[in-house]
């Protein structure tokens, strides 16, 4: 969990006398070796659809107060622009290592990667639609609108992003919310666990198929190393 996401929960949990404490996970997680570009492509990803979750989510509370469910999300403003500045500077680390941007394989890893963090997204949210629609949003809508925003803010770096404006590229992420319920729904059902895995098969194939295709969709070519055009910090 981010260290300003684990800061932010435990103050607000203060006021109810109760706190998170996750040092456990160092001492009983398992660690796995990343290439240093896979880290920069996911954390820079992270970094920035986070960013604009909660910078959508800000901006909707300011303009609706009257769905301000917690005193908090009054100066969530502040943990939005530090999301965007981390971001900035996996930017810069990336443009000071323009090998991890400039080939065939780049373009790959970056589609893989976008990929990957707007479906994640995408099928969780529609897991909680309660919280979103207890603020006043619409799941879906707010949704695509981050992964839209963060599709073009990536596609000034990235050499290589996904083509979210399609419309098919909704319609497979909706595929991908039916398949994965018919998923769950196995799993919490109350058959044995052989027949649970042998129902779980052609869900599971399905649901490959819809991201396969998502992937396979015509990309759209992007990206810069030159930092001339190094994104500037915006201030809202």
């Amino acid at each position: 969990m981010d260290s300003i996401c684990y800061r932010f929960l435990n103050k607000g949990l203060s006021d109810f006398n109760l706190a998170l404490d996750l040092g456990f996970l160092t001492k009983a997680r398992k660690y796995t070796f990343f290439k240093p570009k896979f880290i920069f492509y996911a954390t820079y990803l992270s970094e920035k659809i986070g960013y604009w979750r909660y910078i959508t989510i800000y901006r909707h509370l300011k303009t609706n107060p009257e769905y301000q469910c917690y005193p908090i999300f009054k100066y969530f403003e502040n943990w939005c622009q530090d999301e965007n500045r981390h971001g900035d500077f996996f930017s810069a680390l990336m443009k000071a290592q323009p090998q991890f941007l400039n080939d065939w394989k780049a373009k790959l890893w970056s589609r893989f990667f976008c990929l990957s963090v707007y479906v994640t997204m995408y099928l969780n949210d529609c897991q909680r639609t309660a919280f979103y629609e207890g603020i006043g949003l619409n799941t879906k809508e707010f949704d695509m609108h981050v992964i839209i925003e963060t599709n073009r803010t990536t596609a000034r770096i990235f050499p290589a992003v996904l083509d979210v404006e399609n419309p098919e590229f909704k319609r497979k992420l909706d595929r991908m919310v039916e398949i994965n319920t018919k998923l769950i729904a196995v799993g919490e059902s109350d058959d044995i666990p052989l027949v649970k895995n042998l129902k779980r098969i052609p869900i599971i194939a399905a649901l490959a198929s819809e991201l396969l295709a998502a992937y396979l969709m015509p990309p759209i070519e992007s990206g810069s190393v030159d930092f001339a055009e190094f994104e500037p910090q915006i201030v809202y």
